[in-house]
């Protein structure tokens, strides 16, 4: 081995040594971090769930739904929560979506999604004085047959509007799978 060979041959292990130091310092703050993030989601999807049926009491998770009960016994069942994904203009949309026993939507709540700023995220702007965004009220007490035609999609945000639609379309279907 010459003197250039064994300079380039010392640098690259440098380097390996380097690369395998920092991906161990970053598995070991994911694995450190891990488990709050997984709490701070929890108690995020919690929240949401009071928001989309506020009458909830008790609540039981099965995959990704929950069963809400309006009685800490969790006898009387009110509804469902469904936590749906579509594809919107930057990524994924995903929605939490409430829908009761009778078929009607409680509410809408977009849990996260990438869409343009200003443009895309209209899905979860508050006008003034409303403390729900007004692009997700008008799901509320629509029936799955209602969807389709009854939503005005955002101007300028068509696609990320479509994706919060088809979010509702898909907790129906998981909606009727259950409930025949």
């Amino acid at each position: 081995m010459n003197k250039n060979e064994s300079g380039i041959f010392k640098l690259g292990l440098i380097l390996l040594i380097f690369t395998g130091i920092s991906a161990l310092m970053l598995s070991l703050v994911y694995s450190i971090t891990r488990p709050i993030i997984e709490e701070n989601d929890l108690k995020k999807e919690k929240e949401n769930i009071s928001i989309i049926l506020p009458r909830v009491q008790s609540f039981d998770k099965e995959g990704d739904r929950y069963r809400i009960y309006s009685d800490k016994m969790k006898r009387n069942l009110i509804g469902y929560v469904f936590k749906t994904e579509a594809k919107g203009y930057g990524g994924p949309v995903v929605c939490q979506v409430g829908i009761d026993l009778f078929g009607q939507v409680t509410g809408v709540v977009v849990s996260s999604h990438s869409e343009t700023p200003g443009l895309g995220s209209k899905i979860e702007e508050k006008k003034k004085g409303q403390a729900e965004p007004y692009f997700l009220l008008q799901f509320k007490k629509k029936t799955k047959d209602q969807i389709e035609g009854d939503i005005q999609a955002l101007t300028g945000a068509t696609i990320s509007s479509k994706a919060v639609i088809n979010c509702v379309k898909e907790a129906f279907k998981k909606y009727l799978a259950i409930r025949k």
